[in-house]
């Protein structure tokens, strides 16, 4: 059986006649007369009388008028998705990103973007770099948004710089200071993000670079907890600058390594082993002129150092230029 059968079938009941039918599926008459014998030799079943001239539904076939009419409207509902799908105003966009980018640059975003594509279901995932790195590589994930540079496994835009940076209790030791050298840190009790977080990985390879053995007395996977902890005095909470800042008790310092920014860029990644939807380039093409336009920490930019370009930053671009 085809759906040109149920097609068929359904036109002759409402017309209740072939030759008008015929006129309306663009077929002549006698072909039509064929593949209405044809599914009803299928189907093992009379579906009209012939009485005289006309024709009359069974029994039967009346049964299977409806249901032939529901499976109709659903092959036409299946077909108008997939054209929304094409032209990207419809879809299930699965994102992930950081706690730190979902709170200060994701929730602004999204806000506007649901505006401007309503039929687009968002998605959302919250972890460590590390992790949404690991959920895209299994498929689980559209896009990821992190401060990890996703190398060779992914293609990715570059969106905007995150800096390290030192946040201390308001006092007079800091006082007048608006950046820290890295080996300035060894002393101090440190409140530092769990090895889930790029960033982490990041100061832990600059302090293996610079000799220096951190003081590490807590591990969060809340990089507000580490602020509060700081402010209260038990320590310097190192947390990147996708951090919104609530406190006014605190000394926000971006660290130096001699004498250059640390920190890293924050990417969108995708698999380009997978089809992309329209609707997830257009998030890519969005997102990467929303974050141009206001990112998180760019009041630093002022402070320290720019943060390095990252060594892929060519084919990056090239990517955009490819997306």
């Amino acid at each position: 059986m085809e759906l040109r059968h149920l097609r068929y079938f359904v036109s002759v009941a409402e017309a209740a006649s072939i030759s008008k039918a015929a006129l309306c599926v663009h077929i002549s008459q006698p072909a039509l007369s064929r593949q209405i014998r044809d599914l009803e030799a299928e189907l093992g079943l009379r579906l009209f009388d012939r009485v005289g001239r006309r024709i009359q539904l069974t029994a039967e076939g009346r049964d299977l008028l409806e249901q032939s009419r529901a499976v109709l409207a659903q092959v036409d509902a299946i077909d108008k998705r997939a054209k929304a799908l094409i032209a990207g105003t419809v879809g299930i966009l699965r994102i992930g990103a950081t706690p730190q980018t979902m709170q200060s640059m994701m929730a602004g975003f999204l806000a506007g973007y649901a505006r401007a594509r309503p039929g687009v279901e968002i998605s959302l995932t919250e972890a460590g770099g590390v992790r949404l790195l690991d959920l895209l590589l299994h498929g689980d994930l559209d896009l990821a948004v992190s401060g990890i540079l996703p190398g060779a496994r992914f293609a990715s835009r570059t969106l905007f710089p995150i800096r390290l940076l030192a946040v201390a209790a308001a006092g007079p030791r800091w006082k007048g200071r608006s950046t820290l050298e890295i080996a300035e840190l060894a002393p101090e009790p440190l409140l530092l993000l769990s090895q889930d977080f790029g960033t982490r990985q990041l100061f832990d390879a600059a302090c293996r670079i610079t000799h220096l053995q951190p003081r590490c007395v807590l591990e969060s996977t809340e990089p507000h907890s580490l602020i509060a902890l700081a402010e209260a005095g038990h320590g310097i909470a190192i947390v990147p600058s996708t951090v919104q800042f609530m406190s006014k008790m605190t000394r926000i310092m971006p660290i130096l390594q001699d004498g250059k920014s640390l920190g890293t860029w924050s990417t969108v990644s995708w698999d380009d082993r997978r089809t992309r939807p329209v609707y997830a380039v257009a998030f890519v093409e969005e997102l990467d002129v929303y974050s141009r336009r206001t990112f998180p920490g760019k009041q630093f930019n002022g402070v320290a150092p720019p943060v390095p370009q990252p060594p892929d930053q060519q084919a990056s671009l090239t990517s955009r230029r490819r997306s």
